[in-house]
């Protein structure tokens, strides 16, 4: 029945830490997941609009031919491009933003040939800025005319010079936009730029001009740390809930040992009960040892050893957790005493 209380009271408090550690990882979780996302999102709906202008000319009625079609260098004389750059946010929001336009020359190989020989920037206009303040969108407008005969001088003077007659040019403007964005407690630069593309040559060719408004959908995201109370009080029970589970595993870490040593006894008795059986005597009443030369032995095992000498039955006497062995040859007695711990420890078997 004792020993059916041990283990009832051990399974509770293995049970109990358990459940006690897992509060506590719950808790300590619950009190470390004090980050939020914070999200803004954006789009740009952005276009380019251009003309290309052309010299006199005997062939062309008109001063200008426009965008999309395909045109002959050698009568291109400037072109006029208008940027128009729109955003647009999912809330209120200030922003700081710069922009400019630039200019770049690039000397490549062939078209059968991937690689660049020279490249160069100039900046079309000055670094201009802007502010907007409590806005869900803002757009900035730009206007300028490319003299397309002054970068393509500064190509075929290049390839001159370098002897590349066979390179091919291109002329690339940019509306660079550089932004720094502000709004439901995200703060993020935003980069975009807005190209047109067009051939240098001096050659009379066709040309198409590519351009690319880079209109796309995106977010910024920023994780804050949200300073509310409760997860301070959440990573306080969760130490608190460490320390009850530390204190019942202990507990049952001790009740664990004190049922092994109260059960030493009985275990160390039923060993010696079963191996031992053929020449072990059951007596109701302890033998009279008084006229005997008493030998206290320290192990059963010592008892044994007497008994494959003189091969006389083993008597067994218990009484109140105490187990008395003697074995007796005429007026010599040996005797082994096997107490439980409430006793005094069980001797050890060597």
């Amino acid at each position: 029945m004792a020993n059916k209380r041990y283990l009832i009271r051990q399974i509770l408090l293995i049970s109990l830490f358990v459940i006690v550690f897992a509060i506590a990882i719950f808790l300590l979780y619950g009190g470390l997941s004090n980050d939020r996302k914070m999200i803004l999102k954006y789009t740009e709906n952005n276009n380019i609009n251009y003309k290309v202008y052309l010299k006199d000319n005997d062939f062309f009625d008109t001063p200008y031919i426009d965008q999309g079609k395909t045109y002959i260098t050698s009568l291109i004389d400037y072109i006029h491009i208008d940027f128009n750059y729109n955003i647009n946010f999912d809330n209120k929001v200030k922003s700081d933003l710069k922009y400019h336009i630039v200019a770049t020359i690039e000397s490549n190989k062939s078209d059968n040939e991937v690689g660049n020989y020279w490249t160069k920037n100039y900046n079309v206009t000055d670094i201009k800025e802007k502010k907007f303040k409590d806005v869900n969108n803002y757009s900035i407008s730009e206007s300028i005319d490319i003299d397309y005969n002054k970068y393509n001088e500064i190509l075929n003077e290049f390839k001159k010079s370098m002897g590349l007659s066979d390179s091919a040019g291109v002329l690339k403007i940019y509306l660079e936009i550089d932004s720094n964005v502000e709004g439901n407690e995200v703060k993020k630069p935003i980069k975009s730029n807005m190209l047109l593309k067009l051939p240098l040559s001096q050659l009379a060719i066709e040309a198409s001009i590519e351009s690319n408004a880079n209109n796309k959908a995106n977010e910024l995201v920023n994780i804050v740390r949200v300073n509310n109370p409760i997860y301070k009080v959440l990573l306080a029970s969760s130490a608190v809930m460490f320390i009850i589970s530390i204190l019942l595993l202990v507990s049952s870490i001790k009740v664990r040992k004190k049922y092994r040593i109260k059960n030493k006894y009985d275990i160390k008795l039923k060993k010696i009960l079963t191996a031992y059986d053929s020449i072990i005597v059951n007596v109701s009443v302890l033998p009279d040892i008084k006229k005997c030369n008493l030998i206290e032995v320290e192990s059963f095992n010592e008892l044994i050893d007497a008994h494959s000498e003189i091969r006389m039955p083993i008597n067994y006497y218990h009484e109140d957790k105490v187990s008395t062995f003697l074995l007796f040859n005429e007026s010599t007695a040996w005797r082994y005493i096997l107490k439980d711990s409430e006793k005094g420890s069980a001797k050890d078997e060597k």
